[in-house]
């Protein structure tokens, strides 16, 4: 009894070991590409279901249903919102590019959690954001690399939505209209930090477009 004891509580341990390696590991250094694939499927049925929820008039992330056309609406990306710690920078957040007709409707934004338990196990907590489209539109449009920028235990460096960076560049917009800028700023290296934490295959934000429709099938 004593052995099988022990061997249970060591199994236990060895299990907790190995999970807070892959997630500790996928927090500070490079994300856990493996599951993009699942993860992009449960954005697309977010999409659905928030698109279904705002054409019956019930509570919705989409201000109005009528600037997305489901059956050629596309999910592309992702991309990666980091938050700055010190010294750290820590993977927080990924983004799903939602584009209808060839322009980008907003983003499907999955919250990776505390030591990115959200892209190692279950379904991540989702909400959609449309005020930020204009933005990327314009550094789409620019060809830029795009990674969300944010200070940990807040938003933006001023206290506002965190802001959306590329090499030599950094962008933001108004929560309240969509209003957006486009800054320069030598001081980033994201494309480096893309390469690093995702994969060089992400440079593009907008790379990878599926059919929401094909996506929940």
């Amino acid at each position: 009894m004593q052995r099988r004891k022990r061997f249970v509580k060591g199994l236990s341990l060895l299990v907790v070991l190995v999970v807070c390696g892959l997630l500790i590991n996928n927090w500070f250094f490079k994300l856990n590409t493996m599951r993009l694939p699942e993860l992009k499927k449960q954005a697309a049925q977010y999409v659905v279901q928030q698109y279904e929820n705002k054409k019956n008039g019930l509570k919705s992330d989409f201000g109005s249903a009528e600037n997305i056309d489901l059956e050629t609406a596309t999910i592309s990306g992702p991309f990666l919102g980091v938050s700055q710690a010190n010294q750290l920078i820590l993977n927080i957040k990924l983004y799903w590019v939602i584009s209808s007709q060839e322009k980008v409707v907003g983003t499907v934004e999955q919250d990776l959690g505390l030591f990115a338990i959200g892209s190692n196990f279950g379904t991540p907590k989702m909400w959609i954001q449309t005020r930020n489209a204009g933005l990327l539109q314009e550094m789409h449009n620019r060809n830029y690399r795009c990674l969300v920028w944010s200070i940990f235990g807040g938003l933006g460096a001023n206290g506002g939505p965190p802001s959306y960076r590329s090499d030599g560049y950094y962008g933001r917009y108004s929560p309240a209209d969509g209003d957006f800028e486009v800054i320069k700023e030598d001081a980033y290296h994201v494309s480096e930090i893309i390469s690093f934490r995702l994969g060089e295959e992400y440079l593009d934000f907008m790379a990878n477009p599926e059919r929401v429709v094909d996506l929940v099938k």
